[in-house]
């Protein structure tokens, strides 16, 4: 994370981001989505649930996608692909994914994103494939 101010903060759009907490740092070359972990967020096991690793890196992968299709960042993209490798555990509770786009077109987009805790911990990469939705 840098010190950079982002175009826009988005993080009461979605039932989704009201129930979870998460917020969305939109910036020209990238997308970061920042939560803060709370027991929402965990498994059987007390650490951070797999799922939210991957909501986390379509969130960042995806609007860092509809910022590459249009200047506000308001274009709506669906997910046609998303994988994800998971590579460890948080080590604090603020966790964010960084997604940046590798290739766009006029319709379709590929994001590359990552997940790291506060200690800068690589915890999952991701990438995918975005499409724009019309009308």
């Amino acid at each position: 994370m840098s010190g950079e101010k982002p175009e826009q903060i988005i993080g009461d759009e979605t039932g989704l981001q009201r129930a979870l907490s998460y917020v969305n740092h939109v910036f020209a070359d990238r997308t970061e989505t920042h939560l803060t972990m709370d027991d929402r967020h965990t498994n059987r096991h007390g650490t951070l649930h797999g799922g939210i690793f991957t909501m986390l890196l379509d969130s960042a992968c995806g609007f860092a996608a509809s910022r590459a299709l249009s200047d506000d960042a308001d274009q709506k993209v669906i997910t046609l692909t998303l994988t994800v490798n998971y590579l460890a555990q948080p080590k604090s509770d603020h966790v964010y994914a960084v997604g940046k786009v590798s290739r766009a077109g006029g319709s379709v987009v590929y994001s590359n994103g990552e997940v790291f805790d506060d200690e800068g911990t690589l915890l999952a990469t991701g990438s995918g494939v975005f499409k724009r939705v019309r009308g």
